[in-house]
C-alpha cells in the first residue's frame, strides 16, 4: 500500500516536471521566427543613449532628451520615445522624416494636387440705386406761381403726359399776345410770326396748343406741367402758391421697372471681374431667393482710401419688387484662361515667408514618411485654392494640416524651412553664450542672408538702422502686453508704433536697391499694423501680431539694427500652426500663450548686427 503510494506521487512529479519543461519551451524557447514580431520592431523603433536606456523627446521641441517619459519642460507636451530616426539624418536638407507617432502628434494631413477649371468667385457688398439714366428733373420754363398741385406727395406713381401741377405766369399771357397779334401779319412778316412760335414751343406747348390759341384769339392764364415719362414721383420741391423762377427745380421722376446695383470689389479681385458678368446677389428682404444683374460699368478709378472700385449692375425690376437703397450682397464666378485646367494647390498647403510661398511634399514609396521642402509659384487665388505656376506637379501629395509642426522640426533641424532658405544640411547650432547651446554656425546666419541678398552689399546707413530702433521698442511694448494678455495696453500701443514707422526718414536711403526693398518691406509693415488695429478682441489680435512680427522680422533681418535683439518661436501658438516674434531678452515670454504657458517657444537666431 504504501509502495502504491511512492509510485503515484512520482508520477504527479514527474508530470508537473513535464509540464514546466513544456511551458518554459513555448515562452522561451523556439527560434527567432517564434518570436512576437511587435516587439522586435517596438525594441527596433525605440532610440537608446549609451547606457541602453530608451530616450523620450517632445513632438514639438526635438532638441528635448530625456530618459524617463514625462511632460515637455518646453510646452508640457507628453513626451514620446524618440524612434532611430528621429534624429533627422537624412543627407537631403531639403526632406524631413517623421515617425508615424510623431505624424499623428503633428495631426499631419495631405491632399493630393490635381488639375481642374480654376473658378474665381468674387464676393461683393453693394447697394441697389436708381438708374440714372431713368430719371427725369421737371424745372420751371418761366417764372410764375403755382395755382395748384395734381400729384402733392412723393413715391406716387405717373403716367406719362399726366398733369402735375398748374402754373400762372405773366411772361406766358405776353407770350400769347405776341403771337396773336404775329399772326395777323405772318404773310408780310413770316419771321416775327415763327419767333413767337418757337417761343412758347420752347415752353412745351403742343403745336395743338399753339393752333387753338391762333385761331380762337383767348389766352390760356395757366399752364399745365405734365410728365415727361412714367415713373415714380421721388422728390416734390414746390406747393400751392409758391413763386417759381426759370430753372426751379419742381419734380423728380424716376423709372424702377429697371435698376443699378452698385457694388464695392476690393482691388486685388478685380483680376476676375469684367464688363458683361453675370452677378448673382441677394437681399435681405427676400432669403433664399437670388437675383440676377449684367455688370455695365467699372470704375476706372480705385478709392484710395477703401481700396475698392465701384462695379455697376443692372437689373430689370418687374413688380418692383427691388427697392432702392436695399444692401446687397453679390457673387461673381469666372473662369481663368478660358476655362482651360490649371494645376491647383489648396490654401492650406501655402506657407507663406515674405516674398516666397513653401509648400511640403510628401515623397511617395518610402519606408517612413518623408517630407520635402519646396518653393512654389503662385498665380490667383481661386476660393480655397491657388493656381500654381511652377514648383508642382500633378499627382504630388502636400501637406495641408500639420505643415508648421513639420516646418518647427525641420527649423530644429538645421534643415530647409521658412527662415532656412538655403540649409546646409547640419544640424542647427545653438546661440552664442546661450545656455546648453553651441556657437552660432552658417546655417543659422544663413538665416539672415537671404534677406540681405536683396539690398546688395553697400552698407545700410547708420541713421537709418537708428529710425528701426524706435520701431523695435515701440513693438516691443506691444509684445510685452501681449504676454501679460493685457490687450488694453497691446491695443493702445498700435498708434505709437504707427507714429514711429511714418516717421521713419527713408531720405537717409541712398541705394536705390535698398530703397526698393525699403518700400516693399513698408508696404507689409503697414498692412499688417492696419489689420491689427482692426481688431477688438485679444485672440484676433494676436493672430494678426504674429504676421506683423514676422514682417517686422524680415525688416530688421535685411537692413540690421544696432541692438541685441533674439528670433523666438512658440510651435502652439495660432492653433499649433506655430509663429515667430521679436525680443530684446534671451528668456522666452510669450505673446501668444500669456501667463498660462509664458516660457513656451526656443530661441531660434540673433538678429545680425554687422551691417
Amino acid at each position: 500500500m504504501k509502495q502504491s503510494m511512492n509510485y503515484k506521487q512520482t508520477g504527479k512529479v514527474i508530470g508537473i516536471l513535464l509540464a514546466g519543461l513544456f511551458l518554459g519551451w513555448l515562452f522561451f524557447g523556439g527560434s527567432a521566427a517564434d518570436q512576437p514580431e511587435n516587439m522586435d520592431e517596438h525594441v527596433e523603433q525605440a532610440h537608446t543613449n549609451e547606457r541602453g536606456e530608451i530616450v523620450y523627446t517632445c513632438s514639438m521641441h526635438p532638441s528635448v532628451r530625456q530618459n524617463e517619459p514625462g511632460n515637455c519642460p518646453i510646452c508640457g507636451m507628453e513626451l514620446i520615445p524618440a524612434g532611430s530616426s528621429e534624429g533627422m539624418q537624412e543627407e537631403n536638407p531639403y526632406e524631413l522624416t517623421m515617425t508615424p507617432a510623431a505624424i499623428r502628434l503633428a495631426e499631419v494631413q495631405t491632399t493630393e494636387i490635381s488639375r481642374g477649371t480654376a473658378t474665381k468667385t468674387v464676393r461683393m457688398p453693394g447697394k441697389i440705386t436708381v438708374d440714372e439714366t431713368r430719371t427725369s428733373s421737371i424745372t420751371a420754363l418761366f417764372p410764375g406761381r403755382i395755382e395748384d398741385l395734381y400729384v402733392d406727395f412723393t413715391g406716387q406713381y405717373v403716367s406719362k403726359g399726366e398733369p402735375l401741377a398748374s402754373i400762372y405766369s405773366p411772361k406766358l399771357v405776353t407770350a400769347q399776345k405776341e403771337l396773336i397779334e404775329a399772326a395777323k401779319h405772318k404773310e408780310s412778316n413770316p419771321t416775327i410770326y415763327n419767333a413767337a412760335k418757337r417761343k412758347l414751343k420752347l415752353w412745351e406747348l403742343s403745336d395743338r396748343q399753339i393752333q387753338q390759341i391762333e385761331q380762337s384769339g383767348e389766352l390760356q392764364t395757366e399752364m399745365q406741367i405734365v410728365a415727361p415719362k412714367s415713373g415714380y414721383v421721388m422728390s416734390r420741391e414746390v406747393s400751392r402758391e409758391d413763386y417759381v423762377q426759370e430753372g426751379t427745380l419742381m419734380y423728380q421722376i424716376a423709372d424702377l421697372s429697371r435698376l443699378w446695383v452698385m457694388f464695392q470689389a476690393y482691388e486685388n479681385d478685380l483680376a476676375g471681374l469684367k464688363k458683361g458678368d453675370t452677378v448673382e446677389f441677394t437681399v435681405g428682404a427676400y432669403p433664399g431667393e437670388t437675383f440676377n444683374a449684367s455688370i455695365t460699368y467699372i470704375d476706372p478709378v480705385l478709392n484710395s482710401m477703401k481700396r475698392t472700385v465701384s462695379v455697376r449692375a443692372e437689373v430689370a425690376n418687374p413688380n418692383d419688387r427691388l427697392k432702392p437703397e436695399m444692401l446687397a450682397e453679390g457673387v461673381v464666378s469666372s473662369t481663368l484662361d478660358k476655362g482651360t485646367d490649371q494645376l491647383l494647390v489648396p490654401k492650406s498647403a501655402v506657407l507663406w515667408t515674405g516674398e516666397r510661398s513653401v509648400v511640403y511634399v510628401k515623397k511617395p514609396n518610402t519606408e517612413q514618411s518623408t517630407f520635402e521642402f519646396r518653393e512654389v509659384v503662385l498665380g490667383q487665388r481661386v476660393g480655397d485654392q491657388y493656381v500654381v505656376k511652377s514648383g508642382l506637379e500633378a499627382g504630388e501629395d502636400v501637406v495641408t494640416n500639420g505643415n508648421f509642426k513639420i516646418d518647427s522640426a525641420a527649423q530644429l533641424a538645421g534643415k530647409a524651412s521658412m527662415m532656412n532658405q538655403n540649409p546646409d544640411g547640419k544640424k542647427s547650432p545653438g546661440m552664442p553664450g546661450m545656455e546648453g547651446m553651441d556657437d552660432m554656425g552658417e546655417s543659422m546666419q544663413q538665416i539672415s542672408a537671404s534677406a540681405k541678398a536683396s539690398i546688395n552689399d553697400q552698407a545700410v546707413p547708420e541713421a537709418f538702422k537708428k529710425e528701426l530702433n524706435g520701431l523695435t521698442d515701440a513693438y516691443l511694448t506691444i509684445k510685452d502686453a501681449l504676454a501679460k494678455d493685457n490687450f488694453k495696453n497691446a491695443s493702445t500701443g498700435i498708434p505709437p508704433f504707427k507714429e514711429k514707422l511714418s516717421a521713419i526718414d527713408m531720405g537717409l536711403i541712398s541705394d536705390d536697391q535698398q530703397m526698393k526693398a525699403w518700400m516693399t518691406r513698408l508696404n507689409a509693415l503697414k498692412k499688417h499694423t492696419h489689420a491689427v488695429q482692426q481688431t477688438n478682441e485679444l485672440s484676433p489680435f494676436r493672430q494678426q501680431f504674429a504676421l506683423l512680427s514676422e514682417a517686422l522680422l524680415e525688416t530688421l533681418t535685411t537692413f540690421g539694427v544696432e541692438r541685441e535683439l533674439f528670433v523666438q518661436f512658440c510651435p502652439m501658438a495660432r492653433g499649433g500652426e506655430g509663429a515667430y516674434w521679436v525680443s530684446s531678452q534671451k528668456k522666452i515670454s510669450n505673446p501668444y500663450m500669456g501667463p498660462k504657458m509664458p516660457g513656451c517657444g526656443e530661441t531660434k537666431m540673433q538678429i545680425n548686427t554687422d551691417r
